[in-house]
Protein backbone atom coordinates (compact mmCIF):
# COMPACT_ATOMS: atom_id res chain seq x y z
CA UNK A 1 0.00 0.00 0.00
CA UNK A 2 1.09 3.76 -0.76
CA UNK A 3 -0.06 6.87 0.48
CA UNK A 4 -1.00 9.48 -2.38
CA UNK A 5 -0.32 13.12 -2.53
CA UNK A 6 -3.94 14.36 -3.38
CA UNK A 7 -7.60 14.08 -1.37
CA UNK A 8 -8.46 11.20 -3.10
CA UNK A 9 -10.82 8.21 -0.94
CA UNK A 10 -10.27 4.60 -2.38
CA UNK A 11 -13.44 3.07 -0.89
CA UNK A 12 -12.74 -0.72 -0.08
CA UNK A 13 -14.97 -3.63 -0.09
CA UNK A 14 -14.74 -6.78 2.87
CA UNK A 15 -15.96 -9.84 2.55
CA UNK A 16 -15.94 -11.76 6.50
CA UNK A 17 -16.16 -14.76 7.88
CA UNK A 18 -16.71 -15.22 11.98
CA UNK A 19 -17.33 -16.76 14.33
CA UNK A 20 -19.19 -14.80 16.85
CA UNK A 21 -19.60 -17.16 20.13
CA UNK A 22 -16.82 -14.71 22.04
CA UNK A 23 -18.07 -11.68 20.77
CA UNK A 24 -20.55 -8.94 21.24
CA UNK A 25 -21.82 -8.56 18.25
CA UNK A 26 -20.84 -6.81 15.38
CA UNK A 27 -21.10 -3.13 16.28
CA UNK A 28 -18.80 -1.17 18.35
CA UNK A 29 -19.44 -0.87 21.78
CA UNK A 30 -17.94 1.80 24.20
CA UNK A 31 -17.74 -0.61 27.28
CA UNK A 32 -15.87 -3.20 25.51
CA UNK A 33 -13.77 -4.22 22.61
CA UNK A 34 -15.42 -7.86 22.66
CA UNK A 35 -16.33 -6.62 18.91
CA UNK A 36 -16.35 -8.01 15.57
CA UNK A 37 -15.67 -4.58 14.33
CA UNK A 38 -13.64 -3.40 16.78
CA UNK A 39 -10.87 -6.01 16.23
CA UNK A 40 -11.22 -5.24 12.49
CA UNK A 41 -10.69 -1.35 13.02
CA UNK A 42 -7.77 -2.10 14.96
CA UNK A 43 -6.10 -4.52 12.89
CA UNK A 44 -6.99 -2.05 9.52
CA UNK A 45 -5.65 1.10 11.49
CA UNK A 46 -2.90 -1.17 12.27
CA UNK A 47 -1.67 -1.32 8.86
CA UNK A 48 -2.52 1.75 7.32
CA UNK A 49 -1.51 3.95 10.51
CA UNK A 50 -4.79 6.00 10.12
CA UNK A 51 -8.04 5.95 11.88
CA UNK A 52 -10.57 4.26 9.43
CA UNK A 53 -14.83 3.82 10.15
CA UNK A 54 -15.62 0.09 8.83
CA UNK A 55 -19.47 -0.15 7.62
CA UNK A 56 -21.14 -3.74 7.41
CA UNK A 57 -24.41 -4.69 5.66
CA UNK A 58 -25.78 -6.06 8.66
CA UNK A 59 -24.77 -5.66 12.52
CA UNK A 60 -25.28 -8.91 13.87
CA UNK A 61 -26.07 -9.09 17.60
CA UNK A 62 -24.03 -11.15 20.44
CA UNK A 63 -22.87 -14.87 19.89
CA UNK A 64 -24.21 -14.49 15.91
CA UNK A 65 -21.84 -16.01 13.44
CA UNK A 66 -21.38 -14.98 9.62
CA UNK A 67 -20.10 -16.92 6.35
CA UNK A 68 -20.28 -13.94 4.43
CA UNK A 69 -20.75 -10.75 6.03
CA UNK A 70 -19.91 -7.36 4.04
CA UNK A 71 -18.21 -4.28 5.21
CA UNK A 72 -16.58 -1.42 3.66
CA UNK A 73 -14.30 1.74 4.42
CA UNK A 74 -12.32 4.57 3.19
CA UNK A 75 -8.95 5.30 3.13
CA UNK A 76 -6.17 7.91 0.66
CA UNK A 77 -4.10 4.98 0.48
CA UNK A 78 -3.71 2.61 -2.34
CA UNK A 79 -4.27 -1.29 -0.90
CA UNK A 80 -2.32 -4.41 -3.23
CA UNK A 81 -5.67 -6.52 -2.08
CA UNK A 82 -3.25 -9.90 -1.29
CA UNK A 83 -0.79 -8.63 0.14
CA UNK A 84 -2.76 -6.62 2.74
CA UNK A 85 -5.40 -9.64 3.20
CA UNK A 86 -2.40 -11.87 3.79
CA UNK A 87 -1.06 -9.57 6.67
CA UNK A 88 -4.65 -8.15 8.22
CA UNK A 89 -5.59 -12.20 8.48
CA UNK A 90 -2.00 -12.55 10.38
CA UNK A 91 -2.61 -10.17 13.43
CA UNK A 92 -6.64 -10.95 13.26
CA UNK A 93 -7.97 -13.88 16.04
CA UNK A 94 -8.53 -16.99 14.96
CA UNK A 95 -12.52 -16.45 15.08
CA UNK A 96 -11.88 -13.57 12.37
CA UNK A 97 -11.33 -14.06 8.74
CA UNK A 98 -11.03 -11.48 6.11
CA UNK A 99 -11.85 -13.70 2.68
CA UNK A 100 -11.71 -11.05 0.56
CA UNK A 101 -10.89 -7.56 -0.19
CA UNK A 102 -11.85 -5.74 -3.39
CA UNK A 103 -11.62 -1.78 -4.50
CA UNK A 104 -15.56 -0.84 -4.61
CA UNK A 105 -17.07 1.79 -6.93
CA UNK A 106 -17.00 5.37 -5.10
CA UNK A 107 -20.73 5.14 -3.92
CA UNK A 108 -20.78 1.71 -2.53
CA UNK A 109 -21.97 1.09 1.05
CA UNK A 110 -22.26 -2.11 2.67
CA UNK A 111 -25.89 -1.31 4.22
CA UNK A 112 -27.07 1.44 2.05
CA UNK A 113 -26.27 -0.50 -1.04
CA UNK A 114 -27.79 -3.77 0.00
CA UNK A 115 -30.83 -5.02 -1.39
CA UNK A 116 -31.53 -8.41 0.58
CA UNK A 117 -29.76 -9.91 3.65
CA UNK A 118 -29.66 -13.79 4.21
CA UNK A 119 -29.69 -15.93 7.34
CA UNK A 120 -29.36 -19.45 8.29
CA UNK A 121 -30.82 -21.25 11.10
CA UNK A 122 -29.15 -24.80 11.92
CA UNK A 123 -31.49 -27.17 14.18
CA UNK A 124 -30.93 -30.91 15.15
CA UNK A 125 -33.07 -33.15 16.89
CA UNK A 126 -29.93 -35.52 17.92
CA UNK A 127 -27.01 -35.15 20.04
CA UNK A 128 -23.84 -33.65 17.88
CA UNK A 129 -20.53 -33.68 19.64
CA UNK A 130 -18.65 -31.91 17.26
CA UNK A 131 -20.63 -29.51 15.67
CA UNK A 132 -23.38 -28.98 18.56
CA UNK A 133 -22.30 -25.95 19.42
CA UNK A 134 -23.85 -24.39 15.89
CA UNK A 135 -27.27 -26.56 16.35
CA UNK A 136 -30.26 -25.92 18.48
CA UNK A 137 -31.14 -29.03 19.59
CA UNK A 138 -34.86 -29.48 19.76
CA UNK A 139 -36.12 -33.53 20.79
CA UNK A 140 -39.06 -33.98 18.95
CA UNK A 141 -40.14 -33.67 14.94
CA UNK A 142 -42.33 -30.65 14.70
CA UNK A 143 -45.61 -31.05 12.61
CA UNK A 144 -44.01 -29.76 9.24
CA UNK A 145 -47.81 -28.67 7.72
CA UNK A 146 -48.43 -26.13 10.51
CA UNK A 147 -44.87 -24.94 10.03
CA UNK A 148 -45.33 -24.43 6.18
CA UNK A 149 -48.92 -22.85 6.83
CA UNK A 150 -47.00 -19.94 8.66
CA UNK A 151 -44.43 -19.52 6.19
CA UNK A 152 -46.74 -18.74 3.23
CA UNK A 153 -48.07 -16.10 5.81
CA UNK A 154 -45.18 -14.40 6.81
CA UNK A 155 -43.60 -13.86 3.29
CA UNK A 156 -44.16 -10.72 1.90
CA UNK A 157 -44.23 -6.87 2.93
CA UNK A 158 -45.41 -6.44 6.32
CA UNK A 159 -44.80 -5.60 9.74
CA UNK A 160 -42.72 -7.76 12.02
CA UNK A 161 -43.19 -5.84 15.39
CA UNK A 162 -45.04 -9.28 16.92
CA UNK A 163 -41.68 -11.32 16.42
CA UNK A 164 -38.65 -8.94 17.16
CA UNK A 165 -36.89 -6.90 20.57
CA UNK A 166 -37.53 -3.25 18.75
CA UNK A 167 -39.53 -1.19 20.78
CA UNK A 168 -39.17 1.65 18.35
CA UNK A 169 -38.92 1.26 14.70
CA UNK A 170 -38.71 4.06 11.61
CA UNK A 171 -40.25 2.42 9.01
CA UNK A 172 -42.79 1.06 11.00
CA UNK A 173 -41.48 -2.49 11.41
CA UNK A 174 -42.10 -3.24 7.70
CA UNK A 175 -39.83 -5.48 6.29
CA UNK A 176 -40.28 -7.56 2.75
CA UNK A 177 -39.49 -11.13 3.36
CA UNK A 178 -38.74 -12.47 -0.01
CA UNK A 179 -37.41 -16.11 1.13
CA UNK A 180 -38.38 -18.42 3.96
CA UNK A 181 -37.57 -22.16 3.63
CA UNK A 182 -36.46 -25.06 5.22
CA UNK A 183 -34.85 -28.31 4.53
CA UNK A 184 -35.35 -31.18 6.89
CA UNK A 185 -33.01 -34.18 6.42
CA UNK A 186 -34.67 -37.19 8.50
CA UNK A 187 -31.47 -39.25 8.33
CA UNK A 188 -28.78 -36.83 9.71
CA UNK A 189 -31.67 -35.43 11.97
CA UNK A 190 -31.11 -31.86 10.87
CA UNK A 191 -33.53 -28.88 10.08
CA UNK A 192 -32.23 -26.06 8.70
CA UNK A 193 -34.22 -22.61 7.77
CA UNK A 194 -33.42 -19.88 4.96
CA UNK A 195 -34.55 -16.47 5.07
CA UNK A 196 -33.94 -13.81 3.25
CA UNK A 197 -35.15 -9.91 3.72
CA UNK A 198 -34.85 -6.47 2.79
CA UNK A 199 -34.16 -5.56 6.30
CA UNK A 200 -34.10 -7.37 9.67
CA UNK A 201 -35.16 -6.10 12.50
CA UNK A 202 -33.40 -7.19 16.17
CA UNK A 203 -33.91 -10.65 17.12
CA UNK A 204 -36.02 -11.33 14.26
CA UNK A 205 -34.90 -14.11 12.90
CA UNK A 206 -34.71 -15.62 16.12
CA UNK A 207 -38.15 -14.82 16.87
CA UNK A 208 -39.51 -16.12 13.42
CA UNK A 209 -37.54 -19.26 13.54
CA UNK A 210 -38.89 -20.05 17.66
CA UNK A 211 -42.44 -18.98 16.75
CA UNK A 212 -42.31 -21.37 13.59
CA UNK A 213 -41.14 -23.95 16.23
CA UNK A 214 -43.25 -23.20 18.47
CA UNK A 215 -46.16 -23.69 16.39
CA UNK A 216 -45.46 -26.82 14.75
CA UNK A 217 -44.89 -28.07 18.45
CA UNK A 218 -48.54 -26.83 18.95
CA UNK A 219 -47.48 -24.42 21.49
CA UNK A 220 -49.12 -21.50 19.76
CA UNK A 221 -52.12 -22.37 17.69
CA UNK A 222 -51.53 -21.32 14.17
CA UNK A 223 -54.29 -19.45 13.90
CA UNK A 224 -53.16 -17.47 17.39
CA UNK A 225 -49.79 -16.39 15.87
CA UNK A 226 -51.92 -15.02 13.02
CA UNK A 227 -54.71 -12.91 14.73
CA UNK A 228 -51.57 -11.72 16.94
CA UNK A 229 -49.54 -10.83 14.20
CA UNK A 230 -51.99 -9.19 12.16
CA UNK A 231 -52.50 -6.98 14.83
CA UNK A 232 -49.11 -6.21 15.57
CA UNK A 233 -49.77 -7.78 19.01
CA UNK A 234 -46.71 -9.54 21.05
CA UNK A 235 -46.22 -13.24 20.27
CA UNK A 236 -45.03 -14.47 23.58
CA UNK A 237 -42.63 -17.15 21.50
CA UNK A 238 -39.40 -17.88 22.37
CA UNK A 239 -36.29 -16.61 20.73
CA UNK A 240 -33.58 -19.06 19.86
CA UNK A 241 -30.26 -19.12 20.60
CA UNK A 242 -27.88 -17.00 18.55
CA UNK A 243 -25.42 -19.76 18.22
CA UNK A 244 -27.25 -21.50 15.72
CA UNK A 245 -27.77 -18.43 13.74
CA UNK A 246 -25.23 -17.36 10.58
CA UNK A 247 -25.49 -14.86 8.35
CA UNK A 248 -25.22 -16.40 5.03
CA UNK A 249 -25.04 -14.07 2.53
CA UNK A 250 -25.77 -10.15 1.16
CA UNK A 251 -27.35 -9.30 -2.37
CA UNK A 252 -26.14 -6.09 -3.90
Amino acid sequence: MSKIKNNTLYNYKLVIEYDGADFLGWQRQSYSKETIQQYLEDAIEVLLKEKINLIAAGRTDAGVHALNQTANFRTNQKIQSDKFLYQLNSILPETITVKKITKAAEDFHARYSAKQREYIYKITLRKKSVEGKYFHRIYSEPDFKKIDSLINFFKGDKSFKSLCKNKEDKHSFRCSLSYLKYSYSKSKGELIFKIRASRFLHSMVRGITGCLIDAGREKYSVDEIKNKFSKGEKIKTQYLPANALFLNKIYY
